[in-house]
């Protein structure tokens, strides 16, 4: 929930000279799940959650690499989106005449 420019949770830890973050007193003892993606560290109790925000985040940076290849390499014209989806039909095609052979 977002409060006056704010975060409502949001708060900043210092890291130590050892690599420490110092959280909150409630998470003392506790096992954590890690995960860092695009520079973010994900921390939480919950390993479900924490792979789904995962993999939320991925299809997102996935998303990010796919429109910053279209900007370096130019859209693909509509002729050349037809050759690609005609030959990958045809792989598909020859794929299953293969599993038919055996």
């Amino acid at each position: 929930m977002k409060v006056s420019g704010t975060v409502e949770g949001l708060s900043v830890r210092r890291v130590d000279a050892k690599g420490r973050v110092y959280l909150s007193r409630g998470l003392r003892g506790s096992e954590l799940y890690m995960f860092e993606v695009d520079g973010v560290i994900l921390l939480s109790p919950s390993r479900e959650r924490i792979l789904s925000v995962v993999e939320k985040l991925s299809a997102r940076s996935a998303l990010r690499e796919y429109l910053a290849l279209l900007e370096e390499l130019g859209e693909p014209t509509p002729e050349e989106v037809e050759e690609l989806a005609r030959a990958r039909m045809w792989r598909s095609v020859e794929g299953l005449q293969s599993t038919r052979a055996c």
